[in-house]
């Protein structure tokens, strides 16, 4: 497959694209300003890794990364999109007392940003294949809590633009995904999983292992099962 990963520096990003690299797979690893040492060797020791300079709240970037990936060799078998913040101001206070400049920027990176890779590369996407929005539970209506407010705002309307997305890219299955309290440095404080275990389970569902009953809908966790909206 032809996957094209948003993110990679750390985190989610990084696990799943080396997991994606060593099973074969064709992987453009997008990366903000520089690449991580991580990535760097992923390029040396993997044919198919391929880095590219995307910083996802750029729409110039996003034109020309998506321009020069067509060109490259046509259409992907999927996106996936687990570029996202959660600032350290939104760890320590409540909505009451947010710092509303961070606030911004959560909304910034992890909506607009999402938006942009839709409008830039869902055209890029074979017929049949996938568009994966990292998201979180915290973006669940139903699970509503105190609790990182910023992010979980950001989260929920993160997860509206992927269900406005799966009503209208007819041509491919699209998701929000949750992908598990990671090990990571943004979600070490509240960890149950390490980021391999969510990043084997997302790698099973792009690669059709891991069926989605349509029942599911487009919100689903990284084992493939459905989440609460």
């Amino acid at each position: 497959m032809r996957i094209l990963i948003a993110g990679v520096n750390q985190g989610l990003g990084l696990v799943l694209s080396r997991l994606l690299a060593e099973n074969g797979h064709e992987v453009y690893a997008c990366y903000r300003n520089k690449p991580s040492g991580a990535v760097l060797e992923f390029a040396e020791r993997f044919a198919r890794f391929k880095m590219v300079e995307l910083d996802v709240t750029s729409e110039l970037m996003a034109a020309a990364a998506s321009e020069k990936i067509s060109g490259d060799g046509g259409k992907l078998d999927a996106v996936v999109v687990t570029a996202g913040i959660l600032t350290d101001s939104d760890r320590e206070f409540l909505i009451t007392d947010a710092v509303i400049d961070d606030l911004r920027a959560a909304l910034e990176v992890n909506v607009v940003g999402s938006a942009i890779m839709i409008k830039h590369f869902h055209r890029l996407i074979k017929d049949g294949g996938m568009f994966i929005t990292v998201t979180s539970e915290a973006g669940s209506m139903t699970n509503i809590g105190a609790k990182y407010p910023g992010y979980s705002i950001s989260k929920a309307a993160q997860n509206k633009l992927t269900a406005i997305l799966a009503k209208t890219a007819v041509h491919c299955r699209v998701y929000a995904v949750h992908p598990g309290r990671m090990n990571t440095a943004m979600g070490k404080n509240d960890a149950q999983i390490e980021p391999e275990e969510a990043a084997e389970g997302i790698c099973r569902i792009l690669s059709g292992e891991k069926k989605i009953p349509p029942e599911h809908g487009w919100f689903i966790d990284y084992r493939g099962d459905a989440m609460e909206i």
